[in-house]
């Protein structure tokens, strides 16, 4: 889902990256009030989680692909502002570092999968879940906020894309609906999952609002960093179709034609660590230091921002 430059038409994308700057100004405020130490430690591990998973393409019937995009699980995880700050970062690890999604489409990425996916997500879970969920009742909850999350972040792909002139409406919202649908019940399953193992084994930090103790978030910082590396390890195995973006405005010729341009030459384009002959070992060391690099940039950027806190 995520849209590359030149897709977008200015008026779309200039619109786009104010609403997403001020979003992000406000989360940055909102969790630089109130982040601990071990809540960033844990907003830095799930980001490197989310970036390697992104990786993973999963095959969808018809010849596309989907993947994980994981906002709706950071919601979860997080709460929704820490969970916007993971996805931007997220979203711009892969934009500078490896030329997935574009500068100028930044805004209307972080739009898509970081405000719609991370706050469906969340409303969508806080109102299945209930005040006392039962674990089984939270891994239904958490698979209808990923399939929630996913599905409306790519109407609002699709709106954008009509409202830049590049596909007609009804075709457009048509074709992304019905393909996310079906990508949503993996970005559901795997949102289970991971709130699934939290509930079994530190069901305090699904509360977002409490303080987390280092003791609780040390374990589960090294499981999913372990996750994370793992899945890096393993993106050789990712599907090579196209994803359900793609798929729609290629391989199904519902968008119009569109310039794309490289306005940055990144130094790891499509997840490959250029001089590498092996491609399987490029991609493998690539997807490695996205994780490290994700994980080590969220917590520099959050930890300036406590830092500000605690000077002011």
């Amino acid at each position: 889902m995520h849209i590359p430059d030149g897709m977008l038409d200015t008026k779309t994308w200039a619109t786009a990256w104010v609403g997403s700057a001020g979003a992000l100004a406000y989360a940055a405020r909102r969790v630089r009030q109130a982040v601990d130490d071990s809540r960033l430690v844990l907003m830095s591990v799930i980001a490197a989680l989310i970036f390697a998973l992104q990786m993973l393409n999963f095959p969808v019937a018809g010849g596309t692909s989907g993947h994980f995009a994981g906002g709706a699980a950071a919601a979860i995880l997080l709460g929704p502002w820490q969970a916007l700050l993971v996805m931007a970062g997220v979203l711009g690890v892969q934009a500078l570092f490896f030329a997935d999604g574009g500068i100028t489409a930044f805004g209307a990425n972080v739009v898509n999968m970081g405000v719609v996916a991370v706050f469906v997500g969340w409303a969508v879970y806080r109102a299945a879940s209930g005040r006392s969920p039962s674990p089984g009742r939270r891994s239904a909850a958490a698979f209808a906020a990923g399939w929630a999350g996913c599905f409306v972040a790519s109407l609002f792909a699709a709106l954008e894309l009509w409202i830049s002139g590049r596909a007609p409406l009804l075709a457009v919202v048509s074709a992304m609906g019905f393909w996310h649908a079906v990508i949503g019940i993996g970005e559901g399953l795997i949102t289970a999952g991971l709130v699934a193992y939290l509930a079994q084994t530190r069901p305090g930090l699904l509360d977002a609002d409490a303080p987390a103790s280092a003791s609780s978030v040390r374990p589960v910082a090294v499981t999913l960093g372990a996750v994370a590396l793992a899945a890096a390890g393993l993106s050789f195995l990712a599907s090579s179709h196209p994803d359900g973006l793609e798929y729609v405005y290629f391989e199904q010729g519902i968008g119009r034609p569109f310039a794309e341009r490289v306005l940055l030459h990144s130094p790891m384009p499509d997840y490959v660590i250029p001089g590498v002959a092996n491609e399987t070992l490029a991609g493998v060391l690539a997807g490695a230091v996205g994780v490290v690099i994700t994980g080590a940039l969220l917590y520099t950027a959050v930890r300036a921002l406590a830092a500000r806190r605690q000077a002011a």
